[in-house]
């Protein structure tokens, strides 16, 4: 089955470029809509969050995405090299409303998508696994 693998710096012309590298490498799989979505959302999220936040003082770093397809499920694999980041222990985002900021619901998004959801800390990285069952 295949696997998309790429190491980027998490800057934004990376993340985007890479973005769209995924996307393309989905639509050569042969998914079922929902869970091609959940997919293509949850690296995007999780993407978009580590070039915004996993690197505060401007250093540049170092990220890995692996998609994983298989018959029975999709494995989604993000790792960085920034702060120690646990999204597992992100409180649940405010109801919605007009009066409520943007943002800060992307994780829980991910979560919601998936069947499994987990970080672990692995030397000086990050390391999120999402899965995506494929009935």
């Amino acid at each position: 089955m295949p696997t998309f693998r790429r190491l980027l710096t998490p800057i934004r012309e990376e993340v985007f470029g890479t973005l769209e590298a995924v996307h393309e490498f989905l639509d050569g799989c042969a998914l079922p809509p929902r869970a091609r979505n959940a997919v293509d959302v949850a690296s995007e999220e999780l993407l978009s969050n580590v070039w915004k936040y996993a690197f505060p003082s401007g250093e540049p770093g170092v990220a890995e995405i692996v998609v994983d397809v298989r018959p029975e499920r999709v494995r989604l694999e993000l790792s960085d090299s920034g702060i120690p980041f646990d999204p597992t222990l992100a409180p649940p985002p405010p109801p919605a409303s007009l009066d409520t900021a943007p943002g800060g619901r992307g994780i829980h998004l991910v979560r919601g998508l998936s069947s499994s959801f987990t970080w672990s800390r692995e030397g000086d990285r990050n390391v999120v696994v999402v899965e995506f069952l494929t009935p």
